[in-house]
């Protein structure tokens, strides 16, 4: 099967001069977006029409719902989905394709990248410093503002989904896709000793094992690594620069791994 991998196209901020992607030169069987695609449901109807009649598989990442709740940005997603032919939304899902089964979910991290005793800096850090924390709300107490204890505990949720979703007896392969990475190994050089990292990506690289293939996003850097038998792939585009290039230089838009 032919998996063709996006994450990070911020449509939102290219407009009309996005990279190319083109499906009749990729040639894909099904196409796999790990999150921060374009604003709200926006990804579905653009999805839909870039990748008619090929199986997409969508998991929203943190910039979707800037400006918006989560909890009605993510049922906004499922119902664009549902009204379309090919766009499949993972929000702690499994999706079976052939004898090849997807574990979708979005993931948020825990903030322990950096050890339970880095935690409550880590948080601090990220609530400082990282827009989620300002730009999306949940729906309690009027729509108060999302925080960093939110999104540990929807992390905890999901690795708990995932983790007894992998350990279900399967006889196929199995890839996860999340938004956050599974592995400081996703962690650029530049970011290596940056607590706000701890925001990015959680220490899952046991967990990632009983996978084939991990597929994320969120970060603007590429990667391909192993941990243990499963492979790991960002393939993220990033920002338009001022001169018009992509944020990152490794970006694939034709990218395809067969499994």
């Amino acid at each position: 099967m032919r998996l063709q991998i996006l994450s990070d196209l911020h449509l939102e901020a290219w407009g009309d001069t996005a990279p190319l992607i083109d499906p009749a030169i990729s040639q894909p069987d099904v196409v796999v977006l790990a999150g921060d695609i374009h604003s709200g449901s926006q990804a579905v109807s653009w999805a839909a029409q870039q990748f008619a009649g090929i199986p997409v598989l969508y998991v929203h990442g943190n910039h979707e719902a800037y400006g918006k709740n989560l909890e009605d940005m993510q049922a906004d997603i499922a119902r664009a989905c549902e009204a379309s032919d090919n766009v499949h939304f993972l929000n702690a899902r499994e999706y079976q394709i052939g004898d090849i089964r997807f574990l979708g979910a979005t993931l948020w991290t825990d903030f322990c990248l950096f050890g339970e005793e880095q935690r409550p800096y880590a948080m601090t850090e990220a609530a400082d410093l990282m827009p989620d924390y300002q730009r999306i709300t949940l729906a309690e107490q009027g729509y108060r503002k999302l925080e960093t204890a939110d999104t540990a505990i929807i992390h905890a949720r999901q690795k708990s989904w995932l983790n007894q979703r992998l350990n279900t007896s399967f006889e196929g392969r199995t890839v996860v896709v999340s938004h956050m990475a599974p592995s400081i190994q996703s962690v650029a050089p530049r970011y290596a000793d940056d607590l706000l990292s701890a925001a990015f990506a959680s220490e899952l690289d046991m967990l990632a094992q009983k996978a084939d293939l991990w597929i994320h996003g969120h970060m603007h850097d590429s990667f391909d690594y192993h941990l243990g038998k499963c492979r790991v792939i960002c393939n993220p585009c990033g920002y338009p620069l001022h001169n018009g290039r992509m944020e990152n230089a490794q970006f694939d838009q034709h990218l395809v791994v067969n499994i």
